[in-house]
């Protein structure tokens, strides 16, 4: 903070004692006047300013001395101005300064001047300083507001990110804008992060959403060779940050680029190359995508890629599709679900297809000669079996097949033909043997059941032997149809539900084909299941659609429960177990565990009365019932009794560990009285009451945060599976979500907010316990109190807030002026002052410290409100609580000059508010320019207040620096009567003469009479203060008395005995007899330019005869260039001259003129030379008696006195 202290006071006196003002005494009286001795010239006529709010400025400006030595100093008429550079050493100056604007607002301006005090007279030069607002800077221009910040960054979108985190960016959020600021704060804490920037835009609707088109809807690609490159082109409207993420399904296809930003378009376009890589397709249709997305957007381009859509490949495809038909109906007909002669149609219609699309095909040969076998066609599939021999020997048409299994299926076909014992054995044996060679081969192994005797005689073999097949990884339809069938004629062969044996079941039941017996066998091992089977479930849940038993119901109860299922389908059949009154273990636990904790469900009565007495249920559960029980209390009054004890000591449980959710808040709210509350739980409910719940259905948002206008800092909670808990004070907080990359989102990513307790029942009860808590004080004082005032039972909340770290400066601020006014309205003065004597100016905005200031000086304390000034100096503090205390300060201690409390006391003067004591003080100690001096004098004098010490230093000053004020002669009457300083006062006089006589100014009787009164004292007089008084009472010969006149007299013999000649000698006829010489004469006066000689050039000649030469003479100078020239001129003759000024330079004419006696005015008095002129002048009218007459008078005169007087 600026310390108004550093400032010097606004004027400084010329000289700091009286020795440079009697030097200057000294030189007026001998007559040195520094008459245009020199002047100062300045760099610049005007100094202007511009700086940023709270920033200090430095400059400098020149002083160029014309002529002489300038001494003196520099001052500023504002004390913020300060001068670095303040004293004048004779030559030239550059005058730094520094101004100091760390208490200005914005939009202030300053207007004051630099004064200069010096040798060569008094100067001011004029500055204004003006504060800018504090508008962040941008290629652009000032950026005022968020129009102007949202043009920017539609122009230049990185400009505006940079800006954006500027520190100085929150500045133009003011005004209607300044509905904005929390989401700012919210925003803006991730630096550089160029979504944030979009978001905030898009929020305060500066700016549309971002928009994406796709130009494909779809890319398809066939038989690509090598590595392939595709394209998606994507089309933006609008403008901002881009950020979309690439991601590609399909191990054939890749990209370059894993994510797109703004770089990537091309204006409004962008083109996204793909890759297909040839080496990773299989045969067939590929299917992929390309996902371009965000959390906003999603776009998809599926991707189909196909390779031997045609030829072989298609023929293999369709020769796939057949043989699924073919066993599809094999499988028809081995369940009996379809009859013999339509499967043998179907069947030979396959057949023929398949042998259409190759001829050579051996599996198709096989499968007709089958059908005719079954038809009784022998000869036919002899026939065939032959051909299939030849192509099996020549291994042509096996289509990837093993050649031994299409050889066991060779020979199983044979035997049907040939019905031979004997070499059936020896196929069965061949059939064996290729078993034994490929054991993994389950279409040989299903052959070898027909085939050997020890398969099909003995069922236990064959289930075995079937078992054995699916260990090795056989699903084939035909193993479960065989062990199918074995179960159906025997269901006692179901020993156990193994794997085996639930995969043939689930076989069976998705055929529609389990018998009812097999089903009871089933219904029997399922209820000595000692573990959960999905497959057990689903056959059993099948089976209860078909045929919906108690039995079959408990029997998937128990299986749930034992595989601990809590699912909502688990929750239908718990239900329907509770609602058949099933008795089975923790069926009730079960049911509770997997209902709905949306209140949808009505809780049976059976289950509200198990749960009555206890309850080891998770505690959201546990929560849930008893939020039920006591949201129906009372339509079951005696369950809810039961309940009342477990609820209480729940409610007090689950506030000890700090638990909350949609239950336990209706909990909270409705069960906890004021016993059940003290400090610790009072510290837990603090947060739980403003609790609220944000759910997202994205799982890409992992954070969600608590944005405050006032601060309380980044309050950051984890989202969990879609879900957090948000603790908001104050309905000004905004909730912002966040991601894993620092983006936030406002409201473009879809998200609910619920309140979950509410503060509105409890907040009163827990006051007692928490008043030292933060957020506690934030819902009181901000949203609690929605008036925003200081009472007296929150005050100490205020407290609370306005000393928080986690409180922004601004509002703590506002806060702190809240408690000076509350303290101060309330009359608790011992806490006002307590609280004044902690504060410091920089804890208050500026405007507000002027109220600060008020209450100090009201309260008496006086030393602390005078260093307040001292920091921030006085302006825009009342002037009339400064006039108190500086009033008050000057009472206690006679002060000595202080440059702050001069300062101070200008300014409160200047607003014209004084005392006795505040001009007392000025009188003593102020300098400045004259003029001021000269207002602070006219204000004392006013009030009665003693000048003398002021008009002393008004009286050398304007001696020191020629320069006047107006009121000079009324602060010279003022000075002289209080009898000042005789050299003083005679050094000022003879500066007044020295105005009058070489100035020619006008000047007051009062300079002449002060004249007068030293002369008779006997002072020391110079001469031009003779000259003046000589040349004031010639041209004012009505003010003359005796003294005056004596006085007169005696100044001429002094001027004449100094041999000074005036014109004005003429006016002072009788006065002194020496004055009779200068009627006779003509005194030509001429006031030369200092440094220069006047020299007069002239010739007397009578009238009508020829010119003469002109004579040169240079004129005697009487005093400061008043040059003097005597003539005498007689009747009948002319003076005729001009006169030239002598310089360094040359020679410069400068006036000329001629005078004849009749000019002249002739005076009464009679002298030689006026009986000379009358004789002349009878002559010339040939008057000459006269003439005569006068000739006698004259030898007369010469006679008597040529008797009389002789020279000495």
């Amino acid at each position: 903070m600026q310390d108004f202290t550093t400032r010097s006071d606004p004027y400084t006196p010329c000289g700091e004692s009286s020795e440079e003002g009697v030097s200057q005494f000294i030189q007026t009286m001998e007559g040195n006047y520094g008459y245009d001795s020199g002047s100062l010239d300045f760099s610049c006529t005007k100094i202007e300013l511009t700086l940023q709010q709270g920033e200090c400025c430095e400059g400098s400006f020149g002083i160029e001395v014309r002529g002489g030595r300038a001494l003196g100093q520099v001052g500023s008429s504002d004390p913020r101005m300060e001068c670095l550079t303040r004293e004048l050493t004779g030559g030239d100056e550059e005058i730094a300064f520094c101004f100091h604007g760390e208490q200005l607002q914005a939009g202030q301006v300053v207007r004051g001047s630099f004064y200069i005090v010096s040798s060569l007279g008094e100067y001011s030069l004029p500055y204004v300083v003006t504060v800018s607002g504090s508008a962040p800077q941008s290629p652009m221009g000032p950026v005022k507001n968020l129009f102007h910040f949202a043009n920017l960054a539609k122009e230049n979108w990185e400009e505006a990110v940079s800006l954006f985190y500027a520190p100085d960016f929150a500045d133009i959020l003011v005004g209607n804008d300044s509905q904005y600021y929390t989401l700012y704060m919210g925003l803006s804490s991730n630096q550089g992060n160029a979504h944030n920037v979009d978001a905030f835009l898009t929020a305060i609707h500066k700016k549309q959403p971002m928009e994406y088109a796709l130009g494909e809807k779809e890319l398809e690609l066939e038989d690509p060779v090598g590595m392939t490159e595709l394209e998606v082109n994507l089309t933006r409207s609008g403008w901002g940050a881009v950020c979309l993420q690439v991601t590609v399904e399909g191990e054939f296809l890749f990209t370059e680029k894993q994510r797109i930003t703004n770089d990537d378009f091309m204006g409004s376009s962008c083109r996204l190359p793909v890759f297909v890589d040839h080496g990773m397709l299989h045969g067939g249709r590929n299917p992929g995508r390309i996902t371009l997305w965000d959390l906003e957007h999603r776009l998809t381009v599926p991707v189909t890629v196909y390779c031997g859509r045609g030829g072989a490949a298609g023929a293999a495809r369709e020769r796939k599709h057949i043989l699924a038909r073919l066993m599809e109906h094999y499988q028809s007909m081995r369940l009996k679900q379809t009859s013999t002669a339509i499967w043998l149609k179907e069947s030979e219609k396959l057949v023929e297809e398949l042998t259409a699309l190759d001829e050579q095909d051996v599996a198709a040969r096989l499968f007709h000669a089958q059908l005719l076998i079954t038809n009784r066609r022998y000869h036919e599939a002899e026939w065939l079996l032959d051909h299939a021999l030849d192509l099996l020997e020549q291994g042509e048409g096996l289509y990837g097949a093993e050649p031994g299994t299409l050889e066991a299926y060779y020979l199983y076909l044979t035997t049907l033909v040939r019905q031979d014992a004997a070499y059936t054995a020896q196929a069965a044996e061949r059939v064996r043997r290729i078993y034994q060679d490929q054991p993994g081969q389950w279409r040989v192994a299903w052959l070898l059941l027909y085939l050997a005797e020890e398969h099909y005689r003995v069922p236990g073999v064959r289930w075995s032997f079937l078992e054995k097949q699916a260990e090795r990884g056989c699903s084939s339809p035909v193993l479960y149809i065989e062990a199918l069938q074995l179960l159906h004629m025997n269901p006692a062969m179901l020993r156990r539900l193994g794997s085996f044996e639930l995969q043939v079941l689930v076989y069976g039941d998705k055929r529609k084909a389990l018998s009812p017996e097999l089903l009871e066998q089933m219904y029997y091992l399922a209820e000595r299941a000692r573990e959960y089977s999905p497959q057990l479930y689903a056959l059993l849940r099948s089976s209860y659609g078909i045929w919906p038993q108690e039995r079959v119901l408990k029997e998937i109860c128990r299986l749930l429960i034992k595989g601990g299922k809590v699912t909502p389908e688990a929750f239908d059949w718990y239900r329907r177990g509770v609602e058949a009154e099933l008795r089975i273990t923790r069926l009730y636990e079960y049911y509770m565990m997997s209902a709905p904790l949306d209140h949808s469900v009505p809780l049976p009565k059976i289950v509200l009365m198990y749960f009555a007495y206890q309850s080891n249920l998770h505690y959201e559960i546990t929560a849930y019932l008893y939020a039920y029980v006591h949201m129906h209390r009372a339509e079951m009054t005696e369950i809810y009794v039961n309940y009342t004890a477990a609820i209480e000591r729940f409610v007090t449980q689950q506030l000890s560990y700090g638990r909350i959710n949609r239950d336990l808040a209706y909990l909270y709210r409705n069960v906890i009285s004021l016993p059940m509350i003290d400090e610790e739980s009072a510290a837990q409910l603090v947060s739980l009451l403003f609790m609220k719940e944000v759910k997202v259905d994205c799982d890409r948002i992992v954070e969600a945060y608590a944005v405050y206008p006032y601060g309380v800092g980044d309050n950051i909670y984890p989202v969990t599976a879609g879900r957090a808990l948000v603790p908001v004070y104050d309905s000004e907080c905004k909730i912002l979500l966040g991601d894993r990359e620092g983006n936030r989102y406002t409201v473009s990513v879809a998200h609910s907010e619920e309140t979950l307790c509410g503060p509105e029942r409890l907040a009163l009860m827990i006051s007692p316990f928490v008043r030292n808590d933060l957020w506690y004080a934030v819902y009181t004082c901000f949203e609690y109190e929605k008036a925003f005032t200081v009472q007296d039972d929150n005050v100490d909340l205020f407290l609370l807030l306005a000393d928080s770290d986690r409180i922004t400066e601004s509002v703590k601020r506002e806060l702190r002026m809240m408690l000076v006014h509350f303290y101060y309205a309330r009359d608790r003065m011992r806490e006002l002052d307590k609280y004044l004597l902690n504060l410091g100016p920089e804890d208050v905005e500026r405007k507000e410290r002027r109220e600060v200031v008020r209450c100090m000086v009201i309260r008496g304390m006086y030393e602390e409100a005078w260093q307040w000034v001292q920091r921030c100096g006085p302006y825009g503090m009342d002037a009339k609580v400064l006039l108190k205390l500086c009033s008050r300060l000057l009472d206690e201690e006679q002060m000595e000059e202080d440059p702050v409390m001069t300062g101070v006391l200008c300014h409160v003067v200047q607003k014209g508010k004084y005392d006795e004591n505040v001009l007392a003080y000025l009188v003593r100690h102020f300098f400045g320019s004259i003029k001021d001096m000269r207002d602070i004098w006219k204000t004392a004098d006013a009030f009665g207040v003693n000048t003398y010490a002021l008009c002393e230093r008004m009286l050398v000053q304007m001696l020191y620096t020629g320069a006047h004020v107006g009121d000079k002669i009324e602060i010279f009457r003022a000075y002289s009567r209080e009898m000042g300083n005789e050299q003083l006062r005679m050094a000022f006089l003879s500066q007044c003469c020295y105005d009058y006589v070489v100035k020619e100014q006008i000047m007051d009787s009062f300079i002449f009479w002060g004249i007068m009164q030293l002369y008779q004292k006997e002072a020391f007089m110079h001469r031009v203060c003779k000259m003046a008084f000589l040349q004031y009472y010639a041209e004012n010969r009505h003010e003359q008395d005796d003294r005056i006149r004596q006085t007169c007299c005696a100044f001429l013999r002094d001027l004449l005995a100094e041999r000074i000649v005036l014109p004005l000698y003429k006016d002072y006829q009788g006065y002194i007899p020496q004055m009779d010489e200068y009627q006779d004469k003509t005194i030509i006066e001429y006031r030369a330019k200092p440094g220069c000689r006047a020299v007069i050039h002239y010739m007397i000649q009578d009238e009508g005869s020829p010119e003469k030469e002109y004579s040169t003479e240079e004129m005697r100078d009487m005093f400061a260039g008043i040059c003097i020239k005597e003539f005498v001129v007689f009747f009948g003759e002319r003076l005729q001259y001009y006169i030239t000024e002598e310089s360094e330079k040359g020679s410069q004419p400068t006036r000329s003129n001629s005078i004849s006696a009749s000019d002249l005015e002739q005076d009464d008095f009679e002298s030689r030379f006026t009986v000379l002129n009358d004789i002349m002048i009878g002559k010339t009218l040939h008057d000459y008696d006269t003439v005569n007459d006068l000739l006698l008078q004259y030898y007369r005169q010469e006679f008597v006195v040529d008797s009389l007087f002789k020279l000495r």
